[in-house]
């Protein structure tokens, strides 16, 4: 009877060793590669990857001023190149995972790729834009948006506003201080366009125009001098080289001359025949007042360069908006103090992933130390 006992009190540690023992190596294990690396995590699981969606962003971090060129033909461009590498945004996930994300290069083209950089097969982007609450203060607003079947849209937002300073070298003023070269023969009209009254008159009346009397559309040697907001100024001498056509009919054009100086400004202007050898041109930022001038002609080959009074002024159509400059960069996913891919509840940052196995070894094994301690107490009872 006693060396049968012997045996089965060593059969028992044997096998609580090994559950023992393998309930070590899981545990270890596991820790090491993570759930997914097995397949039975649930957070891998391929259904749960594909339903991973963005559920909340904030802005942590980004400058209290910024610096902006307020020249009309591009508001409110960003010339602080430092600006973006100052914005963080921290951005959490429906798996949990969370993320601080630098938003250098945000105003490229295509914006940032974000840290999980595609959320139901399709791949998502962080941009922003720009509103001026009032004339000192831009408010951004930052979306994150993923494609769908059915287009875009927007998983999570965020907004923050900043101090506006303007750029010394935006392009506060113009001015026109050379007329035309050409000198004309013949008006492109005489009298008012006040004067058509009916869309049959219109019609009749466009149809008479003859392009080549056109000063509209004949502008070489015309001279637009400009000042910068801190009180310098330049002059560019506009002729068929830097001219950019951007609408034009015979008694009107807009032109725009791109990339003026070294700071990336342009200059976008109209010009409108008035009829009887005068024209106007918009010029200024704001207020576009077609001031009127007097051009070249047969009969007064030296008009004074100085604007002709005048009583009603017509409409001129919308200045062209100018498009954000952009320039690409390396997406970033970390602040400048070095925060980066700060997980929660995922396998893959450290944390402890069991599996499904470890708990049938526990389960066995306290089983098995049940049975051992039962056998000893009917041992003494025996003898």
């Amino acid at each position: 009877m006693r060396k049968h006992s012997k045996f089965i009190t060593i059969l028992l540690s044997a096998l609580l060793a090994v559950c023992l023992m393998q309930t070590v190596f899981v545990q270890a294990f596991a820790t090491e590669m993570g759930d997914d690396d097995f397949g039975w995590g649930n957070a891998s699981t391929s259904d749960e990857a594909e339903t991973v969606y963005p559920v909340s962003m904030e802005v942590v971090k980004a400058p209290e001023s910024v610096t902006v060129n307020e020249n009309f033909s591009n508001k409110n461009r960003i010339t602080d190149s430092t600006f973006w590498s100052n914005v963080v945004l921290h951005i959490v996930y429906s798996n949990g995972e969370e993320y601080d994300v630098n938003c250098d290069g945000i105003d490229s083209e295509d914006g940032i790729v974000p840290p999980i950089a595609e959320i139901n097969g399709h791949k998502g982007k962080i941009y922003y834009g720009t509103n001026s609450e009032n004339e000192d203060t831009i408010s951004f607003y930052i979306a994150y948006d993923y494609a769908e079947d059915d287009g875009v849209t927007c998983a999570v937002s965020a907004d923050f506003s900043a101090e506006k300073k303007v750029d010394p070298h935006t392009i506060v003023r113009y001015e026109l201080t050379k007329l035309p070269d050409m000198v004309f023969t013949k008006p492109l009209f005489t009298g008012s366009r006040d004067d058509i009254s009916t869309g049959e008159e219109w019609n009749e009346w466009m149809k008479s125009l003859d392009v080549n009397n056109s000063i509209s559309n004949h502008i070489d040697g015309m001279e637009i001098t400009y000042y910068y907001a801190n009180g310098e100024k330049r002059s560019v001498v506009v002729n068929s080289s830097n001219l950019r056509i951007i609408a034009t009919v015979p008694w009107y054009a807009l032109y725009g001359v791109e990339n003026v100086d070294e700071y990336g400004n342009n200059l976008y202007f109209a010009v409108t025949d008035e009829g009887d050898y005068k024209f106007s041109i918009s010029l200024n930022s704001d207020g576009r007042d077609g001031t009127v001038y007097t051009a070249k002609s047969a009969d007064n080959p030296n008009p004074s360069i100085k604007p002709v009074s005048t009583e009603d002024t017509p409409a001129k159509p919308e200045k062209p908006s100018g498009n954000i400059s952009s320039a690409t960069s390396d997406v970033a996913t970390k602040d400048n103090a070095g925060n980066n891919n700060t997980t929660n509840g995922t396998a893959n940052n450290g944390v402890v992933a069991t599996g499904n196995f470890a708990t049938p070894a526990i389960i066995a094994t306290v089983m098995i130390l049940a049975a051992a301690v039962m056998f000893v107490l009917k041992r003494k009872h025996t003898f």
